[in-house]
């Protein structure tokens, strides 16, 4: 019998069970397992430390846990678009995600450049300008993209991919580590009250609108399929366009890799239509909300988990040097940034943005979740609206910036990083002011980090979605 030797089965079972054991222990632990860390972080460290990057005792297949990653991405983004839209989850708000996200990935890159620059001049030793470019590449874009730019810079960067993958688990710990109890701090100290959803709890649904009639496929089946259809039209939309271009491997490269932003705004496009046309539809916004956190959950487990861990000690404390200080700069700016662009549900995108900039979009909900479990707040929906303009806003980081540091390889490093440096500081204040004439935020207004509810703010919920 061949049919066990389904890798996809197998990892899913494991994963399954990751999070069976994460939801156990976190009943077992009483007081201490309600710190709030999401069972599916739990799982995907447990399956880290079992796995065969630690103990190896789980044989658990990190080629196929990242291909789960690769797809579960996608399901998110569908689940969610084919809701209805949260009051705020357009305008305002996901312009702002559209802006935040290359903002904080320029900071990043800023911090990884002259990180590298300073040990050059310290040291006198060469390194590869990729090294601090792993920053924002293993933070933001996972494990996948730091390893295969990592892996494309070798041999010049000694052990690439492997470098690529410590700095994507290490801001997966950051992620982790303070993002949950940035959680813990903020409810403390009254944040979540800024800006907050009236109740983030989502309405039970009728019991007619989750039963079947007799005959029918049940309601869930439907959700299932109405997230499969439009995922089968995001294969033929990708293809087609992979077609195209053929011939050019970097951009078939790039549309595989943002699927998922293409399948949330073909979600969306079909939610459009449905309620400009009034048509009936058997979607749920309850059971879609499930679907998409259960997703969610098995991403985050299954990202950790796939998580290959190599020895790094030749790089051991620049990699230290540049995710500790990447790290702390990153949280200040996801609190601040978000206090001053998101005037509703304002620490619900805060928490899920620095999940998402230190840990991939999937952490970020999952830390999301935390504070809205049925992720029913703006934050969701406007993390899939502003994603796809946050890709147009990052194409001259991955297009133009990456290049021109690593051109100056091996010959003139210090003269590539010094001019990288000079255009990462002109696309930053580009960014800002865009965002600043596009978009709510109001960079220094004030200096403290979490100022007071404003009158504004105050009176949001008699504002529309498009003032929010």
């Amino acid at each position: 019998m061949t049919f066990w030797e389904s890798g996809v089965v197998l990892n899913g079972l494991l994963l399954a069970i990751l999070l069976l054991i994460a939801g156990l222990l976190r009943r077992a632990l009483g007081r201490a397992g309600k710190l709030g860390i999401p069972d599916s972080m739990v799982a995907g460290g447990l399956g880290l430390l079992l796995g065969p990057s630690a103990l190896g005792w789980l044989p658990i297949d990190t080629d196929t846990l990242e291909s789960l990653v690769y797809h579960g991405l996608a399901i998110v983004f569908i689940a969610v678009s084919l809701q209805r839209p949260a009051k705020g989850a357009k305008g305002g708000g996901a312009r702002s995600v559209a802006f935040m996200i290359p903002t904080i990935a320029v900071i990043q890159a800023i911090i990884g450049v002259t990180v590298v620059l300073g040990f050059i001049l310290l040291q006198g030793e060469q390194l590869h300008p990729g090294l601090g470019l792993l920053l924002p590449l293993g933070f933001q874009q996972g494990p996948g993209q730091a390893l295969s730019m990592g892996q494309s810079w070798e041999p010049g960067l000694v052990d690439g991919a492997g470098v690529g993958l410590i700095v994507a688990a290490l801001g997966f710990a950051w992620a982790v580590f303070v993002g949950v109890p940035l959680v813990l701090v903020g409810k403390r100290l009254g944040w979540l009250k800024v800006g907050d959803t009236a109740s983030t709890v989502l309405e039970v649904a009728a019991d007619k609108e989750l039963v079947a009639p007799a005959g029918a496929m049940e309601r869930l089946g439907v959700q299932v399929a109405a997230i499969a259809a439009v995922y089968l039209a995001t294969l033929g939309i990708v293809s087609g366009i992979s077609e195209l271009l053929e011939g050019k491997a970097q951009f078939q490269n790039m549309i595989w890799g943002f699927h998922f932003i293409i399948a949330g705004a073909l979600a969306l496009g079909v939610r459009a239509l449905l309620t400009k046309f009034q048509v009936e539809t058997p979607l749920n916004d309850r059971m879609l909300g499930q679907i998409g956190g259960t997703a969610v959950d098995f991403v985050t487990c299954a990202a950790l988990a796939a998580v290959n861990l190599v020895v790094f000690q030749n790089n051991l404390v620049l990699i230290l040097v540049l995710t500790t200080i990447g790290g702390l700069v990153t949280v200040f700016a996801s609190i601040w940034l978000a206090r001053r662009a998101f005037p509703k549900d304002t620490f619900h995108h805060a928490v899920m943005m620095f999940g998402a900039v230190t840990g991939t979009l999937p952490t970020g909900l999952a830390l999301l979740r935390i504070l809205d479990p049925e992720m029913k707040s703006s934050a969701p929906g406007n993390a899939v609206l502003g994603s796809a303009g946050s890709l147009v806003l990052s194409v001259p980081l991955l297009l133009i910036v990456l290049p021109l540091a690593t051109a100056g390889w091996p010959d003139d490093v210090v003269g590539a990083l010094l001019k990288s440096l000079g255009v990462l500081a002109l696309y930053l204040v580009a960014l800002l002011l865009g965002w600043r004439f596009l978009g709510p935020l109001r960079l220094f207004s004030p200096l403290r980090i979490w100022p007071e509810e404003t009158a504004g703010e105050k009176n949001l919920e008699s504002a529309t979605p498009d003032d929010a």
